[in-house]
């Protein structure tokens, strides 16, 4: 502990001591916050490393359990003039490790998702596809095995073959799994080690059955991994859906087998936790990342990147989109240094908020995403931060 004494002026100088790993920099920026305990001091240095983009709100589904049966947003998709900011706004951050193309849209559905991840893989960072599978026929799965995109992570679970029904797709999920056996002959007959293969599943009552056969489905497709999620209702009756906080813990089986290349690796979960009280913890913050949506608007998360309504523990809560800034108006790396965003990031790093769902209190403050302690937006029941949902 380095102890710090004003001068006979009221002024203060920080030893070296107090920055143990190689001290500030010549003009280094940090930000001071003030609470009500003293004074806290943040960097305000351009050390993101991850990025969730998300380059349409369009889907070719309409699942029972998605977004937009909860939102007004507009369904859009990224331009080429906004990508451009973006890609060159990444250009700032020598520590990007990663890229996810997510969101709440389908990716494929953009005329442009292969050539954008080649152009983010030339920037250095590993690519993330997060996908339905159902547009993944050889010719888009080339383009990505030739855009160098690494991991790839395929929805599929019984709510997606409902939506497959809805959509009039007939032979929906025997169109997936086609898909994805296209994909392993095209990485194998390629020579290509990428990308590893994950299926993501969100678990609810009605599926339940279906857990215990996953790490089957894995294999029999190839996927390394499989990241199992808790279900976001957000409508009254998808609520009755969800299984976290049940005394029964998720039932999958260990791990699997796969024969890739003469040698046997084996495939893994990832189970989400099924009961609030957890150490609190932002995956998001935590791992150093940010959020772009379609427009080019700059959010924490995603789960604050849009405006919707979802229901937690039988309870209404609406959730409105918290942005930072937007490419458009300013450099990315001047958003993610910003006094707002370095001090939402330190405010959420420490967890300083309430647990709201363990507080008892019948009030407002809840529903409507701000708290107690002042907080707007407020993550005092992010599910998130609880582990009760995965991210990719």
């Amino acid at each position: 502990m380095t102890e710090i004494r004003a001068d006979e002026h009221g002024r203060i100088q920080l030893p070296p001591e107090a920055f143990p790993n190689g001290g500030l920099q010549p003009g280094e920026r940090l930000v001071c916050e003030r609470d009500e305990r003293g004074l806290r001091l943040h960097y305000a240095r351009p050390d993101a490393r991850k990025l969730y983009l998300e380059v349409t709100t369009a889907c070719n589904l309409s699942c029972a359990m998605c977004i937009r049966h909860a939102w007004q947003d507009p369904v859009q998709s990224m331009s080429a003039g906004t990508f451009e900011r973006v890609l060159d706004g990444l250009r700032a951050f020598p520590d990007l490790r990663r890229v996810v193309i997510a969101g709440y849209g389908e990716p494929l559905v953009h005329p442009r998702l292969a050539d954008m991840a080649a152009q983010l893989r030339d920037l250095g960072a590993g690519v993330t596809l997060v996908t339905n599978g159902l547009l993944l026929d050889r010719a888009r799965a080339q383009a990505l095995l030739d855009a160098g995109i690494d991991t790839l992570v395929v929805s599929l679970d019984s709510l997606h073959v409902q939506a497959y029904e809805q959509a009039g797709v007939d032979g929906g999920l025997d169109r997936v799994l086609e898909n994805l056996h296209g994909l392993s002959g095209l990485i194998r007959r390629g020579g290509f080690k990428k990308p590893a293969l994950g299926l993501e599943f969100v678990a609810a009552r009605s599926n339940l059955p279906e857990l215990e056969r996953l790490p089957d489905l894995a294999r029999q497709v190839g996927a390394s991994f499989v990241i199992v999620n808790n279900l976001l209702p957000h409508t009254p009756e998808m609520a009755g859906e969800i299984l976290y906080d049940r005394d029964e813990p998720l039932r999958l089986g260990g791990g699997w087998g796969l024969h890739r290349g003469g040698w046997i690796a084996w495939g893994h979960p990832k189970l989400p936790r099924m009961k609030w009280g957890a150490g609190r913890k932002c995956p998001f913050v935590n791992d150093l990342s940010l959020t772009i949506g379609w427009d080019g608007e700059v959010s924490p998360c995603t789960a604050l990147m849009h405006t919707y309504r979802y229901y937690l523990y039988g309870r209404v809560k609406d959730v409105a989109r918290y942005t930072l800034g937007s490419v458009h108006e300013r450099p990315l790396v001047d958003v993610w240094t910003s006094d707002e965003y370095v001090t939402f990031r330190g405010r959420v790093h420490d967890f300083r908020f309430p647990s709201c769902v363990e507080c008892g209190m019948d009030c407002t403050y809840a529903q409507e995403n701000i708290d107690c302690f002042g907080n707007e937006p407020s993550c005092a029941d992010c599910l998130w931060a609880q582990r009760i949902l995965n991210c990719p």
